[in-house]
């Protein structure tokens, strides 16, 4: 299901348009100009949508073969269990969410890191669902050791030094901006993302935990639109000098801004903003990275899930 249409979208999706005077939101936290173009806004959204109702979908079908009611962590667990970076970054976001439940509860923090090490069951409620689970379909020990694993996340450190050169240039008002913009969530509107999802439709309806993961795979997923959208921009970029510029792979141009960087997509060189040719070409080049589901595609989920229950059983594939 396609977004209903340009009058609504701000009422489902929290991302700006060029006219919007109040946040920046979700492109500009990540790596987009302070103003992001609305047609660009308008098409991430389109790619988050549909990459979240695949996901939804084939999550409800692992949930049937296992005989349950409703979509559950264990669901999105398993369709995501080959991707080892992305369920290690989620692993961590579930651990977060439930640090974050006990500050908010007024638990001391001392406590909730001794219940941590010591595995209690009441400590960290998502985690244990993670754990339990992970455990029951591991037959390695691969799965369970990314709890312990303390591996920097190479796609999280370079948001936060590309975050860090975005502030170098800014004013206090543009900081500040920035700043409110990178607390912007789809977690907060969760009755407008469930909407927005058509949850209500659903025969088997996912649950509180696991529309927390869609929420955080929402945000994921628009990051990673940027990353490459950001990758792209720079590959169209002709560099004076260097014959050899458009030979060079996306992935190994690192970022940086340019002021005599001529635009690209025929876009005046004074803007600066993704552009939704970007996009396009993102989704293009690296459409296999990205979404939750990567780089693994839906024929092979939905036929993972068909050994959903003999791996419960710890059978053999």
């Amino acid at each position: 299901m396609w977004i209903a249409g340009i009058s609504n979208y701000h009422s489902v999706f929290p991302l700006p348009s060029a006219s919007t005077s109040a946040g920046c939101g979700f492109l500009f936290s990540l790596g987009d100009a302070r103003r992001p173009l609305h047609e660009t806004a308008v098409l991430v959204e389109d790619v988050v949508h549909t990459q979240l109702i695949n996901l939804l979908q084939q999550a409800a079908e692992v949930s049937q073969l296992r005989g349950a009611r409703v979509i559950s962590a264990e669901d999105l667990l398993f369709l995501m269990r080959k991707d080892k970076k992305k369920l290690r970054r989620l692993l961590k976001y579930m651990f977060f969410r439930d640090y974050k439940s006990k500050i908010v509860k007024g638990i001391d923090e001392d406590d909730l890191l001794e219940d941590k090490l010591s595995g209690s069951s009441n400590a960290n409620k998502r985690q244990k669902i993670a754990q339990d689970f992970l455990n029951s379909i591991d037959q390695t020990g691969e799965l369970l050791a990314m709890f312990e694993d303390d591996e920097i996340d190479e796609v999280k450190q370079e948001r936060m030094e590309r975050a860090e050169r975005q502030t170098r240039i800014m004013d206090s008002a543009q900081y500040a901006e920035f700043c409110e913009s990178r607390q912007l969530s789809f977690s907060k509107k969760a009755s407008k993302f469930r909407d927005w999802l058509d949850c209500s439709s659903m025969e088997i309806k996912p649950n509180v935990v696991a529309m927390e993961i869609l929420a955080y795979l929402a945000y994921e997923t628009v990051a990673q639109l940027v990353d490459l959208a950001l990758l792209v921009r720079q590959d169209m970029v002709t560099k004076a000098g260097d014959p050899f510029s458009h030979a060079i792979s996306a992935t190994f141009i690192q970022y940086h801004n340019s002021a005599e960087s001529t635009a690209a997509c025929g876009v005046e060189a004074h803007s600066d903003a993704i552009q939704p040719c970007h996009i396009r070409e993102a989704v293009r080049r690296y459409g296999h990275k990205i979404g939750p589901l990567s780089p693994f595609t839906v024929r092979n989920n939905r036929r993972g899930a068909s050994a959903f229950l003999s791996l419960l059983r710890k059978d053999p594939l």
